[in-house]
């Protein structure tokens, strides 16, 4: 078969929703699959691709999509994926390809499972709610009817006065679409589980942008257009050099899957730092990229840009926790701007 976007996304958005290769089954046969044609060897991932392969063989590829809506009815992208050709969301880049995956140790699952406090005092909430403010969600146009989405943040950096917005350059870099972006506040619930009237903003195609490739810090900076001069009641993060280290815990403010505003709290933990990335253990999913990964006292101390499901020979991790997810160290990104801006 010839494998393509819409197979690709697919295998993510199941791979999300179902990552232990022990659910899978239930769903091949609901599509009306047979189990023994199927190869699960590999991780859940890889038997999600063979599954997917084996329908499209049958043409039963929306049987399998129904199966799955069954469970989880809402999920926008399973119920896009019978109305049109292509799901579209950012693909995060694949962490073997840009940076060395470090394994988790023994010593970080018994800080994970057991050995550290998560208690903190309640003033925690109300800072988080404040950064909360400044993130919002990318959307992108695709084609008459398809987005493709991500996440990002405003900042402002000491010694320079403008506020910026910044999301990953695998979630926009091509200057040609500005036009089909837009920037959207406050998509999110309130307290009584009642939208909140969100704001969208546009690029501003006439000022900065900066951009990182992949490889390097996978970054996109830029304005926006503040035309009825509102954006300042979003606020901005403060980003200042910081330390990070290993078994330290982080905090996820993003927009899974461009879903409303969510937060992924503790236990999350930093499994590796070096220069470049910090690696940690976290729930994340499509369209999280380009959230800020925040440490204890609210200070950004990445860029998240990639994750997903642990790999073969990798250590069991407690039920419900992803592994191998990365951000891009924040000194680095400070230091990009910076330089970039000081040079226009």
């Amino acid at each position: 078969m010839t494998w393509t976007k819409k197979h690709t996304q697919l295998n993510d958005i199941f791979s999300d929703l179902v990552p232990n290769k022990e659910g899978i089954t239930k769903y091949v046969r609901d599509a009306g699959l047979k189990p023994q044609f199927i190869d699960t060897s590999g991780n859940a991932m890889d038997v999600w691709s063979n599954v997917i392969s084996e329908a499209e063989k049958n043409s039963k590829v929306d049987n399998l999509v129904r199966s799955m809506l069954t469970t989880y009815p809402d999920n926008s992208f399973l119920k896009s994926a019978l109305n049109s050709g292509e799901i579209d969301f950012s693909l995060s880049p694949d962490i073997d390809e840009t940076s060395f995956w470090e394994e988790v140790s023994d010593d970080t699952l018994e800080v994970l499972t057991m050995e550290q406090s998560s208690l903190l005092p309640v003033n925690f909430l109300a800072k988080g709610v404040l950064k909360s403010k400044s993130v919002g969600k990318v959307e992108v146009k695709i084609g008459s009817s398809n987005y493709s989405v991500g996440t990002g943040f405003l900042f402002k950096i000491s010694g320079i006065d403008d506020v910026f917005f910044i999301t990953n350059y695998h979630v926009i870099h091509n200057r040609e679409d500005i036009e089909r972006t837009r920037i959207i506040f406050d998509f999110e619930l309130d307290i009584n589980g009642d939208s909140l009237p969100s704001r969208s903003f546009k690029i501003d195609p006439n000022g900065p942008w900066y951009c990182s490739e992949i490889k390097e810090y996978d970054a996109t900076i830029f304005k926006l257009i503040d035309q009825d001069s509102t954006l300042a009641e979003f606020g901005w993060i403060d980003l200042k050099e910081i330390e990070i280290t290993k078994n330290d815990f982080v905090n996820i403010i993003q927009h899974p899957k461009g879903e409303m505003k969510k937060i992924s709290l503790y236990h999350n933990i930093v499994t590796h730092k070096d220069e470049r990335v910090v690696q940690y253990l976290t729930d994340t999913q499509r369209g999280s990229s380009g959230s800020p990964v925040f440490n204890s006292d609210w200070e950004v101390v990445a860029l998240h840009h990639s994750g997903g499901g642990s790999r073969p020979g990798e250590p069991a991790l407690p039920s419900g926790i992803k592994s191998r997810n990365e951000g891009i160290f924040i000194n680095n990104i400070i230091q990009f701007f910076t330089e970039n801006h000081q040079n226009i």
